[in-house]
């Protein structure tokens, strides 16, 4: 679950909206005290904090979080106004793992955030709870993303038939089996490429498919592009970077 506080409730329903459309939990509340007031049974993983409004980077309200006990141990990122290098610099030294502009692109949000999730730890006071459904629909395309799943070896492995495979997900996905391996496994390739894999015919075996041609099609059709055309693109934005500490520096 991710904590989202922002006194703006345009941020708030732009992020929250942008979370839950993509199946990630969150609470988006207008202050921390508002937040402390409620009663949780799930913790958050990573807080987001808006400091368009604030001159100091985030430095008084990652000083109150860290007088939260229960919240000591979740990483957080700034939302900016326009996030330049001085003040994703800022937010750093202040304690954030990573400052985002507050129009930052909505699939590099979500791409971003996933990988976020993926790498902070949980707070050591979160409860452990059973899986429901769609986590274990989750956990199981994860554990087999690396072979040639397909609807039918998802249901064997939930122990399901397929027409319960195909009611269960689309009660929790608002789409089909089929359409949640293949998302799932594009999006780890994704994340993949965002981490330096520069090789489309083994990005492809790594997320279980042996015909490169149709890993190629099903990456542009739900990212609109080719994989070799998005690995051209990130590796041109992450050249900039060097080039802005540089100047930065001299």
């Amino acid at each position: 679950m991710i904590l989202l506080l922002s006194p703006r409730e345009e941020v708030r329903t732009r992020f929250a909206n942008l979370l839950k459309g993509n199946h990630i939990d969150v609470s988006a509340v207008a202050h921390l005290r508002e937040w402390n007031q409620g009663f949780h049974v799930q913790l958050p993983a990573l807080i987001m904090v808006d400091i368009c409004d604030v001159k100091d980077g985030g430095e008084g309200i990652m000083a109150e979080l860290s007088q939260q006990e229960m919240l000591q141990n979740v990483c957080a990122i700034m939302i900016a106004e326009h996030c330049s290098l001085n003040q994703r610099i800022q937010c750093l030294q202040n304690g954030a793992i990573d400052c985002i502009p507050k129009e930052m692109d909505s699939t590099e949000f979500v791409l971003k955030i996933r990988n976020l999730l993926a790498l902070c730890p949980r707070s050591k006071y979160a409860v452990p709870m059973e899986q429901t459904e769609k986590e274990r629909i989750i956990a199981t395309v994860h554990k087999h993303m690396k072979e040639n799943l397909n609807v039918e070896m998802l249901a064997k492995e939930m122990f399901m038939s397929r027409s319960s495979l195909q009611r269960a997900c689309l009660r929790h996905f608002q789409t089909g089996p089929k359409e949640i391996i293949t998302a799932y496994k594009i999006q780890h390739a994704v994340r993949m490429i965002e981490f330096g894999s520069n090789n489309v015919a083994s990005l492809a075996y790594a997320v279980g498919y042996t015909n490169v041609n149709n890993f190629i099609a099903a990456f542009k059709r739900i990212m609109q592009t080719t994989p070799k055309e998005y690995m051209k693109r990130r590796h041109a934005e992450n050249q900039k970077l060097p080039n802005e500490v540089h100047v930065l520096v001299a």
